[in-house]
């Protein structure tokens, strides 16, 4: 299995410990790419290759560099309804080689050059897990409890990996299985089990390292009042997440314009008309005036952007760290009631934990606004 990079925090590279006086830096190559693991075509439009040099700080005899960020700009996170298409570039990855080098930029003697293969993918870590923190998950989600709207297609993300197969159960009965093979190519590496239709399901079966099993519970809700809202976001595993929101939702308009004071007074005006007769047009000249039907003070770069806000309905409190992973989430889409996806950007920069014990019956209401401009300014 592969050891993940989660780019969004810090992962440390160090380098062996090289004694030698000739020392004078190390250098480091960091190449990224697509495809398998075993090789990297530079035609890949995901390749590109990095060299850096540091030197060590005083006696010490090693370098520690954090490559989080210069691989983070190579994933590409794309969401368009088809969740294997949102797998093809959300992974990658990367090969990491050191070697101590002489002020000329010749190996050291005897140098120690290392190299090694990693897999990254656009999620975090907490501060709590440390450094360099590279758990894998099973099922690519936070917890294993969720709601889902009835009727609507329900997708998991898996850690390909080490997912066997995902079976959609109600009770001990088996609806539906989906099976998972990983070829080593980094466009399947999160893979989406899917179940769409009218049976009702309580629990997932996720097969997982040939012969384990992990039990996620599902609860279905039955809207018949409001339209239900998806939302899909990217979370703290570099996955595709989604969550409904299924009662009120209200819409609304932002505007913005600027304004400035226009001339319209005219000193002389000329006017031209066909001619009576002849070919000459005539002109008609009219002087100091001007019009009252004209905007003395003129709008321009008027636009809007267009708010929603959506409410959850009654969940449980099992369901806190998915919303929590949603309001850091840099990478939102709402697919609306007839299926219409936007990009979106949360509004809310503040979120209250609620529990059952303190609030009893739990509903959370998120503040979103489409990421674009009502007018088309997109040039």
């Amino acid at each position: 299995m592969s050891t993940i990079i989660r780019t969004r925090s810090p992962f440390f590279i160090r380098t062996p410990q090289e004694t030698q006086s000739t020392l004078n830096h190390f250098q480091i190559n960091i190449t990224v790419f697509g495809g398998l693991s075993s090789s990297s075509e530079q035609c890949d439009d995901l390749y590109a290759d990095y060299l850096l040099r540091k030197k060590p700080l005083g006696s010490e005899d090693s370098v520690s560099v954090d490559i989080s960020e210069i691989v983070n700009d190579h994933l590409e996170q794309i969401f368009t309804g088809v969740y294997s298409v949102s797998s093809e570039k959300s992974s990658i990855w990367v090969t990491v080689a050191t070697s101590p080098r002489k002020a000329d930029g010749t190996l050291v003697d005897d140098a120690v050059v290392t190299s090694n293969t990693y897999l990254a993918q656009e999620g975090y870590n907490h501060f709590k897990d440390g450094a360099n923190y590279t758990v894998e998950p099973i099922a690519m989600i936070s917890g294993s409890y969720l709601q889902y709207h009835q009727g609507s297609t329900i997708t998991i993300p898996v850690n390909v990996e080490r997912v066997v197969s995902v079976q959609w159960r109600s009770g001990t009965s088996t609806r539906e299985t989906d099976s998972f093979t990983d070829n080593g190519n980094q466009n399947q590496k999160i893979g989406y089990a899917q179940f769409s239709g009218s049976t009702v399901l309580d629990n997932i079966l996720v097969t997982y390292d040939d012969s384990f099993e992990s039990i996620i519970t599902i609860v279905p809700i039955e809207e018949c009042k409001f339209p239900v809202h998806k939302i899909t976001f990217v979370n703290r595993w570099g996955a595709m997440q989604d969550l409904f929101f299924f009662k009120k939702s209200t819409e609304s308009l932002d505007t913005r314009s600027e304004n400035f004071n226009a001339s319209i007074f005219e000193a002389r005006n000329v006017v031209l008309s066909p001619p009576s007769s002849g070919t000459e047009c005539r002109e008609e000249i009219t002087y100091n005036t001007y019009s009252t039907t004209a905007h003395a003070k003129k709008t321009f770069n008027s636009n809007a952007t267009e708010s929603i806000s959506l409410n959850t309905g009654f969940v449980n409190e099992l369901m806190n760290p998915y919303f929590e992973e949603l309001m850091v989430s840099e990478y939102i889409w709402l697919t609306d009631s007839t299926n219409t996806i936007y990009p979106v950007n949360l509004k809310d920069s503040s979120f209250t934990y609620k529990t059952g014990l303190n609030d009893r019956l739990i509903n959370y209401t998120m503040n979103f606004e489409k990421s674009f401009s009502l007018v088309n300014n997109i040039r």
